[in-house]
């Protein structure tokens, strides 16, 4: 079990940190929470000499755990991500799919159970005026660098990339405190009264940095 995205999210902001890549992307198909170390794509602009191949080419790498990464892709005329891709990822072991770009074919990623975000939905294809330009390496999205030593944390809310998962502890803690919030409401506490718990947590951790 992992932390939840917000919660990361929170605790991140309270550090002056960022790594939350929701938005621009956003859920074409969630999860439930997974974390994977990322498969990283860069495409860019232009046919190239071997166009999108080397991302094909990734399909056949052993992807057990991975998330693949594919930054750059608004580059495309359309949708770089299909049906025909997601079941070729699924058989390699792939864990989940982020595209900065388009995607098409998204009733496939629900009945296979891959989770995807991404930045738009599209009809037609890439078309030819886009090309890889680095397989691995560090990629940005967002604003936010994501290299292959990372951890992606994804679920139904959001993803966030990690250079280090030492933001997990505070993170469960954080995570805990909202719900005891929940908890109280529940049991007729005004916001206020409720709020505390969530008020105390902010106050630890502000401290803590």
């Amino acid at each position: 079990m992992v932390p939840p995205t917000t919660a990361i999210a929170d605790v991140l902001q309270l550090r002056g940190q960022t790594g939350w890549l929701s938005p621009p992307l956003r859920p074409v198909h969630r999860a439930p929470g997974l974390l994977g170390r990322p498969r990283t794509v860069r495409l860019a602009p232009g046919p190239g000499e071997h166009g999108l191949e080397p991302l094909r080419a990734v399909m056949d790498e052993c992807l057990d755990g991975r998330v693949i990464v594919v930054a750059g892709a608004q580059a495309a005329a359309g949708a770089v991500w299909d049906e025909i891709m997601t079941r070729a990822a699924l058989a390699r072991g792939a864990r989940g799919l982020l595209v900065e770009g388009g995607v098409r074919d998204v009733n496939a990623y629900r009945d296979l159970g891959l989770p995807v975000w991404a930045l738009y939905e599209a009809t037609a294809g890439p078309g030819p005026d886009v090309h890889v330009a680095a397989l691995g390496g560090p990629v940005e999205i967002g604003g936010v660098t994501v290299d292959e030593s990372a951890t992606i944390v994804m679920d139904g809310s959001g993803v966030v990339a990690l250079p280090s998962t030492d933001v997990f502890a505070d993170s469960y803690m954080y995570a805990d405190a909202e719900e005891n919030v929940v908890t109280a409401l529940r049991e007729g506490a005004t916001l206020a009264e409720a709020n505390r718990y969530k008020e105390d947590m902010v106050t630890k951790l502000l401290r803590a940095t």
